[in-house]
């Protein structure tokens, strides 16, 4: 019984962590999520770093705001690794707006020609 009460327990303390914690993640002004997926698969979001499932929950909440995703993901021109797919498919998953970016500081969007430009 004791056992079951600490299992139960747990899980509600890492779903209160993960409720309080998630929407902090869209703290970067005007409703912009800044997501970046390193070379190693490693997962930032407002340079953060996240997991797949807090970012399911934060694009979702993104997309009741109507906001957009700046997305960069490092070695661009190498083969992604499984985690940036992934990414892709939670960002469209909401149907959010989404600029590409050459550069870790999201200082510029690609464009339709894959040219890097300055973002207004």
């Amino acid at each position: 019984m004791l056992s079951s009460l600490c299992r139960f327990s747990i899980g509600l303390l890492a779903i209160s962590t993960f409720l309080t914690s998630s929407p902090r993640l869209l703290a970067d002004p005007d409703n912009v999520l800044k997501i970046a997926v390193r070379r190693d698969g490693n997962l930032t979001a407002n340079g953060k770093p996240t997991t797949l499932a807090e970012l399911d929950f934060t694009c979702r909440e993104l997309a009741k705001q109507k906001g957009e995703v700046l997305y960069y993901r490092e070695a661009a021109k190498e083969d992604p690794p499984p985690m940036a797919l992934k990414v892709l498919e939670i960002v469209t998953r909401y149907d959010l707006p989404i600029r590409l970016s050459s550069k870790p500081d999201y200082s510029d969007s690609i464009n339709d020609r894959g040219e890097s430009v300055p973002r207004p």
